[in-house]
């Protein structure tokens, strides 16, 4: 799934003529009415990320990566566009996202990179923490936005947001 996420689920063919793409896992659910089009949004604004929400990732599921990344920075003479916590996600369970930024040739180089380390597999690197660093690599502040006024719960049962 991690690896669907990060880096398979841009090839599909389906996707080819969409430019910008919103997840929502199945388990998502927006509990009020959006009063606008986050896509006229994304795009009037000139931005390329957008989120809900910011968790801490689990210490087991980043063994290894951050070293990766450093090596990775290096090697390719990257610097981040912005600092960020190393244990700081987009909660990507709901994101909306430009779908260059997952074409560039800089994200295929970066999540290639991830993926021949194994580290997905190995120690259960997630998707959230490889999208989040590539988001601090790639892009500026400037071009993300966080839908602070988006209702949105994941993981719970529908009927406890539905009114009867």
């Amino acid at each position: 799934m991690c690896c669907f996420h990060a880096k398979s689920v841009y090839e599909q063919p389906i996707l080819a003529r969409l430019h910008y793409v919103w997840r929502l896992d199945d388990d998502s659910y927006i509990t009020k009415h959006i009063g606008y089009d986050v896509f006229r949004l994304m795009r009037d604004r000139h931005k390329q990320y957008g989120f809900v929400s910011l968790r801490t990732d689990t210490p087991r599921c980043i063994i290894g990566l951050w070293s990766a990344v450093k090596k990775y920075m290096r090697q390719r003479s990257i610097k981040p566009k912005f600092k960020w916590s190393h244990r700081r996600i987009f909660y990507n369970n709901f994101e909306i996202s430009d779908l260059n930024v997952w074409r560039s040739h800089e994200y295929r180089d970066y999540i290639d990179y991830i993926d021949r380390l194994g580290g997905i597999y190995y120690h259960r690197w997630g998707d959230a923490t490889i999208k989040t660093i590539a988001v601090t690599l790639f892009l500026s502040k400037n071009r993300m936005h966080h839908f602070k006024d988006i209702g949105y719960k994941h993981g719970r049962p529908l009927s406890r947001f539905i009114k009867v």
